[in-house]
């Protein structure tokens, strides 16, 4: 898989997270990739953690971030 086609399935992703209106709650780095946990907040906490691996990707994600995940 070429970089670009693995940075499209991991922001894919992250925007499917974002548009279910899960926000950030924390970015853990690894050697192995970034550790993202998005928690929804309503009458049942829902959290979901992704492990992204591609630089663009955890470039986009820390974005997202400081935009006030907009």
């Amino acid at each position: 898989m070429s970089n670009y086609e693995e940075f499209m399935e991991e922001k894919q992703v992250i925007d499917e997270m974002v548009k279910q209106n899960y926000v950030i709650k924390n970015i853990n780095g690894t050697l192995e990739g970034d550790v993202v946990e998005f928690e929804k907040l309503g009458k049942t906490a829902s959290r979901k953690s992704i492990r992204l691996t591609n630089p663009d990707s955890r470039k986009y994600v820390t974005t997202i971030l400081i935009k006030g995940q907009s």
